[in-house]
């Protein structure tokens, strides 16, 4: 079983920084969830992202099962996909800053209700490949095979995940839902947190990639 007492600080420390900075980073999903609670409301808004959380852990899961059964059979082939994610993590901290066109929000009148919205945002990410693979090259750069059982690994850290995510993006929609005019015509504060986002990741995913690996 996971073992808290027993877990790398630092590792954890890391984790939840970069997991805090990729869940406020604007993107598609953010898109989505406050675009819905800019032109339907906040319980809408707040349903599509926990029915996002709902494709968010179905992709945890098969991360944990797939990269558990990696991991029996190779420990070279484990690390090499724990450098793959290092490299990942500063891609997507490269794209972030160099990204020109940022999050596009506008206010769009549409009909469907809560229970719509849920389903919406679930299969929006069930459906999205580039989510499984963010899970399969993301999660690996915090598992220690040392610690003992690596699917409890997965699944412990991808349920904190998939809670801080949750709680950023109902956050967003509250705001959203609230201050959907500014919202729409100052994009200032998103470009500057795109910016820190982005150079926050490349830091994280380069010093994933030098450090020793056991």
């Amino acid at each position: 079983m996971f073992d808290f007492i027993s877990l790398d600080y630092s590792h954890f420390v890391a984790f939840l920084v970069a997991t805090l900075v990729i869940a406020i980073i604007p993107g598609p999903d953010m898109a989505f969830i406050v675009s819905r609670s800019v032109s339907e409301g906040k319980k809408a808004g707040i349903a599509t992202a926990c029915g996002m959380q709902v494709g968010v852990m179905f992709h945890i899961l098969l991360a944990a099962c797939g990269l558990s059964a990696i991991l029996l059979k190779s420990a070279l082939v484990f690390q090499i996909v724990k450098y793959i994610g290092a490299a990942y993590l500063i891609y997507l901290g490269i794209q972030t800053v160099r990204d020109k066109k940022g999050i596009n929000i506008t206010i769009q009148e549409t009909q469907g209700g809560i229970r719509k919205a849920f389903w919406q945002g679930a299969i929006t990410d069930i459906f999205n490949p580039k989510v499984a693979l963010f899970f399969l090259t993301f999660l690996p750069q915090f598992i220690s095979p040392a610690m003992g059982n690596t699917f409890w690994q997965f699944t412990v850290l991808g349920v904190i995940f998939g809670c801080l995510t949750l709680v950023v993006d109902v956050c967003y929609s509250i705001i959203a839902s609230s201050v959907r005019n500014v919202l729409v015509k100052n994009k200032t504060a998103m470009y500057w947190q795109k910016i820190v986002s982005g150079f926050t990741l490349i830091g994280l995913g380069t010093l994933l990639a030098l450090e020793k690996r056991s």
